[in-house]
């Protein structure tokens, strides 16, 4: 199997099985308190009491995805990505955990790898039909644009306004970062995923 095959049946196929989970912010009350840390400036704080949380209720996404999302926002991205890894196979629920970690891979320019990420995220929600994270969509989004997928790109960004409402768009310099898809040897077989999830999950 060559590079680009690889790649798309990365994109396509999920490396666990997606579950609805119902649980949200509820569920666990102290969730709260870590957001509270984290928006009065006290990060590590926030980090640690969601890491002692954590091993209370491993199987609750949440949490990790709060840690990693902490990650992401403070430019700290090789733990983000660790954080979200380490995550997935002891949660029924990945979707976001996929989504933050394209979003690290992203930030450390990898966007093939990126690309994986968001595409099982986009996959799995619309596998279970839970949809609650936009980042994936809205990138996806765009690169449909940048590869001249249109049809697709127009469902995407329709997704993304669903989920988040205010029809947020990429700015300049996350556009211009993701445009180099188009220059690299993923291009071909990333607009085949984006064309599979059109044609397989938004317009099926």
């Amino acid at each position: 199997m060559d590079r680009e095959e690889k790649f798309y049946n990365m994109c396509i196929s999920l490396p666990f099985e997606e579950i609805k989970d119902n649980r949200d912010e509820r569920s666990i009350p102290e969730l709260v308190h870590i957001a509270e840390l984290r928006d009065t400036g006290n990060v590590m704080d926030a980090i640690e009491y969601a890491k002692s949380l954590m091993k209370m209720y491993p199987d609750n996404d949440l949490i990790p995805f709060m840690i990693a999302y902490i990650y992401y926002q403070r430019k700290f991205a090789d733990e983000a990505l660790e954080v979200a890894v380490e995550a997935i196979p002891k949660c029924p629920r990945k979707y976001r955990l996929y989504s933050v970690a394209g979003l690290a891979e992203f930030d450390r320019g990898r966007i093939p790898e990126s690309l994986v990420w968001w595409s099982r995220s986009t996959i799995a929600q619309c596998k279970i039909t839970d949809f609650q994270e936009h980042d994936p969509f809205l990138y996806l989004a765009h690169v449909a644009e940048i590869l001249d997928a249109q049809k697709a790109a127009q469902a995407l960004f329709t997704m993304s306004d669903a989920i988040e409402p205010g029809k947020l768009r990429l700015d300049e310099p996350s556009l211009e970062k993701l445009s180099k898809i188009s220059q690299l040897w993923a291009a071909k077989p990333a607009r085949r995923v984006i064309d599979y999830i059109d044609d397989t999950y938004l317009h099926a």
